[in-house]
């Protein structure tokens, strides 16, 4: 019996980095498309042209007293043709919102709010008396998804992107996360943006201007592991449009679409990722095509967790609420009512990224269980390891290969490093991060906190 447990888990993890082995293909040939469509369609024309579609910038904001004010000013001056900046103040008990007043010169206003979607009581809505765009709402706590549809409300533009306080754009990321609805805004309801670690690079007036690695190894896993899941993996499900996540963190977003799926979800671990399928849920309902797609060439850049204890609570936290999105949606799954969504990506998507931390954290018990007593060869369990983990190195290292294309860790020290840690990862980082998720499975719904990591300011400040 053990034997028979033992090799399903070993088949299973091969047949997991095989998937992703396939994935990293038509994310190839995805990137490859998109280069070439951003080669021909040129961003700079989206500057001047009058089709471009006016966009609302929504950045929640709980406790960011510390960062806000250049937060917001960074976000002034992005390349866009017109958008409007809306900074929603979600019940913070620190003095964000003085800070945004005094910098700004905010003034309180008498602004109608549509109330197409849910969220805690508004305070005070404030206007920039400077000639910026800037909005402010002032609202009572409800969490993040909570403010994100505040934000909404207040927006006036049938567009919006909804990104966190402490990212950092580049100049032109605004434009490149819209440029896929400028190309098909009859379809597309969503887009999604490159998201990379902020650490070890050099930041000057809110803007990166030296991408170099991180020291530690535990900050140089979280590198690979974006890189696999942004550049190996988004790329090949949005070239099928099984894409189901758009990032809270980066994600654009047709405001329409999300008023029919009520907006995101309030008391929520992982509302980004319930959005994405309500999106996908209500289009195929009312049998509309569409399309989420997206968008590797518009990047954004953020902090990653440079202690294990913040790393767990972040990981702990997604895994949270990946299992409130498996609640709310399993009806979804092998459901051919929702077409390629509900048939393959949806049950890969919880079976690679939900069961797969079950089995791998039962196959370190079982495994050496079953070679003691002796019910199965050790030479059978080490070749099918090796051949695991031979896959595993080879399609980081083909993401790594995918990413040269940006130009951002193309120096052979860095190819080095990355390499190394492409390696390394399997051996402690990879396990402990399985035992996090592992034991996100026994955690009971109770009060949902807001964020989850403390921000070190690791960004090199030139």
């Amino acid at each position: 019996m053990l034997r028979t447990i033992s090799l399903i888990i070993l088949g299973f993890f091969i047949a997991m980095e095989i998937q992703t082995m396939v994935m990293l293909v038509l994310s190839s040939r995805a990137l490859v498309r998109d280069a070439r469509t951003a080669k021909y369609g040129r961003v700079e024309d989206m500057l001047r042209s009058p089709s471009t579609p006016p966009v609302s910038l929504i950045v929640p904001a709980y406790n960011e007293a510390a960062g806000i004010v250049e937060s917001v000013r960074s976000r002034t001056i992005l390349s866009y043709p017109r958008y409007e900046l809306i900074v929603v103040n979600d019940g913070s008990t620190d003095d964000t919102l003085e800070r945004l007043i005094e910098a700004f010169k905010l003034r309180r206003v008498d602004l109608p709010i549509r109330p197409d979607l849910a969220h805690a009581p508004i305070r005070a809505i404030y206007k920039s008396t400077l000639a910026i765009p800037l909005t402010v709402v002032d609202k009572e706590n409800g969490g993040k998804g909570d403010a994100l549809n505040a934000g909404i409300n207040a927006s006036t533009f049938p567009y919006v992107v909804v990104t966190d306080a402490d990212m950092i754009f580049e100049e032109d990321s605004l434009i490149r996360v819209m440029r896929p609805f400028v190309q098909d805004r009859g379809h597309t309801v969503a887009v999604g943006g490159n998201i990379r670690p902020l650490n070890g690079c050099q930041v000057s007036m809110g803007r990166v201007t030296e991408s170099s690695l991180p020291k530690s190894l535990l900050e140089l896993t979280q590198v690979v592991e974006y890189q696999r899941s942004f550049l190996g993996s988004r790329p090949g499900w949005s070239f099928m449009n099984g894409l189901l996540l758009v990032s809270g963190a980066f994600g654009a977003f047709n405001k329409q679409a999300v008023i029919e799926a009520h907006g995101f979800p309030q008391h929520h671990l992982g509302e980004d990722l319930d959005l994405t399928m309500r999106l996908h849920r209500t289009q195929r309902e009312a049998g509309r095509p569409y399309r989420i797609v997206y968008a590797p060439n518009a990047v954004v850049w953020t902090e990653v967790p440079s202690t294990a204890p913040v790393l767990r609570k972040q990981r702990i936290r997604w895994h949270r609420g990946l299992r409130q999105v498996i609640q709310d949606h399993g009806k979804m799954l092998f459901n051919p009512r929702y077409g390629f969504i509900g048939m393959v990506a949806w049950p890969a998507f919880f079976l690679f990224e939900f069961v797969a931390p079950i089995l791998e954290a039962l196959g370190w018990i079982i495994m050496p269980l079953t070679l003691i007593r002796s019910e199965i060869e050790p030479a059978l369990v080490i070749g099918l390891l090796l051949v695991t983990l031979l896959i595993a190195v080879l399609n980081s290292l083909a993401s790594l290969y995918l990413d040269e294309r940006y130009g951002h860790f193309n120096s052979p020290p860095d190819a080095l490093r990355l390499l190394r840690t492409a390696i390394l990862e399997n051996f402690g980082p990879r396990q402990r991060t399985v035992w996090w998720r592992f034991r996100s499975l026994f955690w009971r719904r109770g009060k949902i906190e807001w964020g989850d990591m403390e921000r070190t300011g690791v960004g090199r400040l030139g």
